[in-house]
């Protein structure tokens, strides 16, 4: 009996989603996958010549050649990443009922009882009402299933017309092995550092997290920010605070093995899989209101802080309870931050995605 097999149409890999699709790969599956290259601002090197996984470059594929080759392949499975790529919907549709099709996406419905209201009128909203109401409309028929990151995104796929057993969880997890945490738990003194990893790009909110750094009574903590982007060439180097540049992710353990306090002050964030893997690597976390999957891994003054996106006020309150709290709490946060990450798993990913090709 052949090897099930499973083709991913996806737009720019990252090292999280490549850990999920090698160890999908060693159960025996065929995985191929077909992917733009990686964007500039988070470069990451990957090494598919030495990988389970078969990759394919989306650019080298047009419409008709991407079908000639998936017909090739003939999965049971095909995962679309999102909808923002008419080929691999032309693709899909054509194709409709070859095999189960599912998207995988992390939209997410307004979060707070003013933005449902602003939704529901047809007002400076109407942007947002109409792409909800195209997406069911074009795309509730087109896929057999749905897989998210998490609950905030469940209500997304459920007002898409999915059913709950249409739905699955988890498509974002974190690469445990690159996060460990074990050389920085051993001191009882807490590493005095924040840390933020991730593009330099305004709605991620790193210029808010510069000026609340700099309002704060730092009692010796430092802020350490890791990545690129469009921003980066303005950077604050007030005193305190580090630029580290991309860090790749074989380079990541040895930043994360540091150790200290997590933070991400986006204005947007759909999801946020950086947070899983801090969490994951035992850090206590600061996740602003507008991050997606605080709603899974932060539980306020349990394992982390939430704070109001855009309100430097609100960023550097949080960020001085840190400064201020004993060593064994942080370390106790830590702790909790780590247990709460072991629900989402690389494990459940491949259990998930081998319950939908069986």
């Amino acid at each position: 009996m052949p090897n099930k097999s499973i083709v991913f149409l996806y737009t720019e890999l990252a090292g999280y989603i490549r850990a999920c699709m090698e160890a999908l790969a060693k159960t025996g599956v065929d995985v191929s996958v077909f992917a733009y290259p990686v964007n500039a601002e988070a470069p990451f090197e990957f090494d598919a010549e030495n990988s389970l996984v078969h990759y394919y470059d989306r650019n080298s594929h047009e419409t008709a050649q991407l079908n000639s080759k998936i017909l090739e392949l003939k999965p049971d499975v095909v995962v679309c990443s999102g909808w923002i790529d008419d080929g691999y919907l032309k693709v899909l549709s054509k194709n409709k009922g070859l095999f189960k099709s599912v998207v995988a996406l992390d939209n997410q419905m307004p979060a707070t009882v003013k933005e449902k209201l602003a939704l529901l009128r047809a007002t400076a909203t109407v942007k947002e009402k109409l792409a909800l109401l195209r997406a069911k409309i074009k795309f509730g028929n087109l896929f057999d299933y749905a897989w998210v990151p998490g609950p905030p995104q469940v209500a997304y796929a459920k007002a898409l017309g999915f059913s709950a057993n249409r739905i699955f969880e988890g498509f974002y997890t974190a690469d445990y092995q690159m996060l460990s945490r074990e050389n920085w738990d051993s001191t009882e003194y807490f590493p005095k550092r924040f840390v933020y990893v991730g593009r330099y790009v305004d709605f991620k909110g790193v210029k808010d997290l510069w000026k609340a750094f700099n309002a704060l009574d730092k009692n010796g903590w430092q802020l350490f920010c890791a990545g690129h982007g469009e921003l980066y060439a303005g950077r604050d180097n007030s005193p305190g605070i580090n630029h580290m540049g991309f860090v790749q992710p074989a380079e990541l353990n040895k930043f994360v093995a540091q150790g200290g306090v997590f933070v991400l002050p986006s204005r947007k964030e759909p999801w946020g899989v950086v947070v899983h893997e801090f969490a994951s690597a035992g850090y206590p976390l600061l996740c602003s209101n507008r991050v997606g999957s605080a709603a899974a891994l932060l539980e306020n003054n349990i394992n982390g802080l939430s704070f109001k996106a855009g309100s430097v006020k609100s960023l550097m309150q949080v960020m001085e309870r840190m400064v201020h709290k004993p060593d064994k709490e942080l370390w106790e946060m830590g702790a909790k931050s780590k247990k709460i990450a072991s629900v989402y798993t690389i494990e459940k990913w491949v259990k998930t995605a081998l319950h939908i090709l069986n």
